[in-house]
């Protein structure tokens, strides 16, 4: 049986938006109302999630925790300032304590590197 891939599952109106630039753009313009832990969380799920040895049904769930970060419409409005991303972070969090297992040291250390990178700007 052939099953489809996770990214066949995101509408075409969001699919451009899980492409690693507008990953990154969303990321640079609310780093720092996120905070690096939720950075670091994000940018970890991401690697995880583009790794080609994550089993499906993890691409499946980080899929949807990513979507949902991405997504203008969610539980509270992303522009009500710092309670704006609370139930964002909050399917971060998560999803990333039940991704935890999956985690590699190399992807875990370019997550750090890449939230490192982005906070110094």
């Amino acid at each position: 049986m052939n099953r489809p891939s996770p990214e066949e599952f995101i509408p075409k109106f969001r699919r451009k938006k899980l492409d690693e630039p507008g990953f990154l753009r969303k990321l640079a313009r609310f780093a720092g109302r996120l905070g690096a832990p939720a950075v670091r969380q994000l940018y970890a799920l991401y690697f995880l999630f583009k790794d080609p040895a994550t089993p499906k049904r993890t691409k499946m769930i980080i899929l949807g925790a990513l979507v949902y970060f991405f997504s203008p419409i969610d539980s509270i409005p992303d522009l009500l300032g710092p309670l704006g991303f609370s139930d964002d972070i909050a399917v971060i969090t998560l999803v990333y304590a039940q991704m935890k297992s999956h985690l590699t040291d190399e992807i875990r250390e370019k997550a750090r590197l890449a939230t490192e990178k982005l906070l110094l700007r």
